[in-house]
């Protein structure tokens, strides 16, 4: 088919997932999020389909009308997971007709991949689940949950030969479709939260944000009535259980503070009193590692919530003692330090020394938000230039890796990356370079940071439009042109073209970056006409009001 024709009819994945489709042979969406595009054969249409002009006939006796649900629920119950058209049921029954070896091969994936970051299900659980999943229909949610998220985050490690079996958005939608209801006689488990949490990493990875944030709510919700926060419940759990809750609490933990920054939503968890208690069924390098991310986050509490919220609001004034503050705070935490990491895996290490540097320019951009910061600065925290020193070493621990070892961590490490090299952009298009050696050189480190982060998989598109605009306007102010690289030609479509989800995302993002710009600006007006830090009328800047997810 010409891609110039257009079809009438939205394609099949567009259509499962009900979102606009363009009608072309591979459209806009399934472009996007690298999904098979597929048009099913209309099926003709028989004289009997048509719809009655008659008004309906009553049924004589109420009761028939019962009898015709009940019937209905008996036939379709034991389907409900083969999903809502044919596409979803054969795709399903090809999975489960199956003799569960695609499901054991991948296992060895989820374990490296996988848990360490997510060890609140043991490899012995996820083996049990797949033994079980004919019978037990939770079990039969949490594997189609493990695929889809292995499949996720390792998304760029696999060949395309096999496109069926690599498409994530199925993967979740036979989850969701397996994920029945809680019924009255049954309870929370810890799988289902778990398979909660797969979910909401998948959502994240394929741009729907809101539909993300509902399904960290619910995890949110059935962490509570699972008692964790309350010591007397948990002393009365054999030892593996309570240390299992402990796991499964802190990782939806350090999701929800991330979101919290990443989407300006406020964060409902607070942190346990205690570590999670170390348990013998997880190797001890993924006990280490995922006690230091839990220690890193914790440094994002409620106040440093709150003065990033401030961060979108011009009224709100922030202590000038409390950024260097919060900076010391951060650099004596040796979680993540090289010394601590160093018995870590690489994928443990970048995941942790990224992190950590992702914090300090949070910390950097509260402060540039309220016109905080000097160039004359003693602190080096307070510096405008701050985000130079970050990014040589950003660039040196990317270099000293393999891409995947990055990749792996999926779109959370994609969105901190993008802050440290905005941040990064923002100066060398802002502050001056003390000579034209380090003029050329923060250009340098920018243009390596934007081409590694444009080369990982499924970049956000107006992510990568912010980033090429910086690229162009450092050319036009002459920073180091002969060191630029030529940016290529985008159209403006992408922007509007995004579902809901993605044009809020897209907005807050180019918000944001007109306000570092202004922030930094204003600052760099202080320092030309020699004034203290914090003097600047912040609420001159321009701050339109940013919409919700």
């Amino acid at each position: 088919m010409d891609n110039g024709k257009r079809r009438h009819k939205a394609c099949d994945p567009c259509s499962q997932r009900k979102v606009r489709c363009n009608g072309r042979q591979r459209c806009q969406q399934c472009e996007h999020l690298n999904l098979p595009c597929k048009y099913s054969a209309a099926a003709p249409r028989s004289q009997y389909q048509r719809r009655s002009r008659k008004p309906a006939r009553k049924l004589r006796n109420p009761l028939q009308a019962i009898a015709a649900l009940a019937t209905s629920a008996s036939v379709h119950g034991s389907s409900r997971t083969a999903g809502t058209n044919g596409d979803s049921m054969q795709y399903q029954a090809t999975a489960e007709l199956s003799d569960g070896d695609f499901f054991v091969a991948l296992l060895s994936d989820f374990g490296i991949f996988v848990l360490p970051f997510h060890p609140a299900i043991t490899m012995s659980e996820a083996q049990s689940a797949i033994e079980t999943m004919s019978e037990n229909q939770e079990a039969r949610a949490f594997v189609y949950g493990l695929v889809a998220v292995t499949l996720n985050l390792t998304h760029s490690l696999r060949s395309k030969t096999n496109p069926e079996s690599s498409d994530i958005s199925k993967w979740v939608s036979m989850s969701l479709d397996a994920l029945t209801p809680i019924l009255l006689q049954e309870n929370i488990s810890v799988r289902r939260v778990a398979t909660l949490q797969f979910l909401h990493v998948c959502f994240m990875g394929l741009g729907r944000y809101d539909i993300a944030f509902y399904y960290l709510r619910q995890s949110v919700a059935m962490l509570e009535i699972l008692r964790i926060r309350d010591s007397s419940s948990m002393l009365v759990l054999p030892f593996t259980e309570r240390s299992q809750r402990q796991r499964l609490y802190w990782t939806v933990f350090i999701h929800e503070r991330f979101y919290a920054i990443a989407c300006r939503r406020p964060a409902l968890l607070h942190p346990l009193e205690t570590l999670p208690e170390p348990d013998v069924t997880i190797p001890i390098d993924i006990n280490i590692g995922f006690i230091q991310i839990i220690r890193l986050f914790l440094h994002i509490d409620d106040d440093m919530l709150s003065k990033w919220f401030a961060t979108f609001d011009s009224e709100q004034r922030i202590d000038l003692s409390w950024v260097p503050e919060k900076h010391q705070q951060i650099e004596a935490e040796t979680a993540g330090g090289l010394d601590e990491v160093a018995c870590l895996s690489n994928r443990q290490q970048v995941d942790l020394l990224i992190t950590k540097h992702w914090m300090r320019i949070l910390v950097w951009q509260i402060a540039m938000s309220k016109c905080l910061l000097s160039s004359g600065s003693s602190e080096q925290s307070m510096s405008l230039s701050f985000p130079i020193g970050i990014s040589k070493h950003l660039r040196d621990l990317i270099a000293s890796v393999s891409k995947q070892d990055i990749e792996v961590h999926g779109s959370g490490i994609q969105q901190k990356l993008f802050e440290l090299t905005d941040a990064t952009a923002s100066v060398v298009l802002t502050v001056p370079a003390s000579s034209p050696e380090e003029r050329r050189q923060r250009v340098d480190d920018f243009n390596f940071l934007s081409r590694f982060w444009k080369s990982l998989p499924r970049p956000n598109a107006v992510q990568e439009e912010l980033l090429e605009s910086k690229h162009s306007k450092l050319a036009e102010v002459e920073l180091g042109t002969a060191g630029l690289e030529p940016c290529e030609d985008r159209t403006e479509t992408s922007r509007w073209e995004l579902d809901r989800s993605g044009r809020c995302h897209a907005v807050r993002s180019q918000e944001r970056n007109i306000w570092r710009v202004a922030s930094l600006q204003c600052c760099q007006s202080q320092v030309s006409r020699k004034e203290e830090p914090g003097v600047c009328d912040d609420r001159k800047i321009v701050n339109p009001k940013r919409p919700q997810v």
